[in-house]
């Protein structure tokens, strides 16, 4: 019994091992750099968030920021009343 536990232990590290040499390197996007991706403030309510994910919206001649869609219309909606 111990003998069929050991093999079936063996053949899964051997296994993971050849995967893992065949399964092709991830690639990083290429919007992104070895340092990282920028964080930006929601104004709203002070969330950051990576500025690739962040809803943009120009407000008064600024380009601002948004966490989401419901703080994008929310800080519109604060800023005229």
């Amino acid at each position: 019994m111990i003998k069929l536990l050991l093999m079936f232990l063996a053949g899964f590290i051997l296994y993971s091992l050849v995967s893992g040499v065949m399964r092709p390197a991830k690639r990083r996007p290429s919007n992104r750099t070895p340092d990282g991706e920028t964080m930006v403030e929601d104004p709203h309510c002070g969330t950051y968030v990576p500025q690739s994910d962040a809803f943009k919206a120009t407000i008064a001649g600024k380009q601002l920021y948004f966490c989401s869609k419901k703080c994008l219309k929310e800080y519109k909606k604060a800023q005229n009343p």
